[in-house]
């Protein structure tokens, strides 16, 4: 058992007042070649039968899919790493955890199948209606530790955004699970943001008009770049 009693009576209690409509919860998952990934099932079949517990098993839905024997899922869905982790309400919103969400990024998790249960980004008015002029696509990755107490902060509003916009999707990255994406993204310090491979980059929980700066600078130089010259 991964959840100790006190987590599972804590957990429950939070679904009873803060779930309110129905999520599914997809991972992508192999039993060879991958360290993490029989955890992930575990980790994430205990949540279920916890939550589905507490909201009832219309509210809650687990899948446990297979990269090879899933192939249209997979591709559906651009998983290309295991363990990966889709948070779906009444559709995809482009919300991804790739890696074990233990440790401190267990938060991340939860509150990301909160914010998809209540279909509603924990994001100020004024965020919001920025984030709805984004007509580009915006790719956010989250480089994330299992210990760092800021990267939950930086996780869950990049996922907001995320559930805020069609036009942006969010993958928070375990650094030390997929050392060649920290390697190539020169990830020295978490949580790091990147926003469409390196087309606006920075490091640290920032504050969320902060954060929307370096999004909105994003979509501004693709803007400017698909201009005809």
């Amino acid at each position: 058992m991964l959840l100790n009693l006190e987590v599972r009576t804590q957990l429950k209690e939070l679904a009873q007042k803060e779930f309110k409509e129905p999520v599914t919860i997809k991972l992508f998952s192999q039993a060879i070649g991958c360290e993490s990934c029989q955890t992930a099932e575990e980790l994430l079949k205990e949540v279920h039968e916890v939550l589905k517990d507490a909201v009832g098993e219309d509210k809650i839905k687990l899948e446990i899919l297979s990269p090879f024997l899933n192939k249209e899922e997979t591709e559906k869905y651009g998983v290309d790493r295991v363990p990966t982790i889709v948070l779906e309400g009444d559709k995809d919103y482009g919300i991804r955890y790739i890696g074990l969400p233990a440790g401190l990024e267990f938060t991340t998790l939860i509150n990301g199948i909160f914010h998809v249960s209540q279909r509603k980004p924990q994001l100020s008015d004024k965020t919001l209606e920025i984030l709805q002029q984004i007509d580009i696509p915006l790719e956010i990755w989250v480089f994330v530790t299992t210990s760092c107490g800021y990267c939950p902060a930086a996780a869950v509003m990049s996922w907001d955004f995320a559930l805020a916009s069609d036009y942006i999707t969010a993958k928070v990255i375990d650094a030390s699970e997929n050392p060649d994406l920290a390697e190539q993204f020169q990830v020295v310090g978490v949580p790091k943001i990147v926003i469409n491979k390196g087309l606006v980059e920075f490091v640290g929980a920032q504050p969320e008009n902060a954060f929307l700066g370096y999004v909105v600078a994003a979509y501004e130089k693709l803007k400017r770049e698909s201009k005809p010259q």
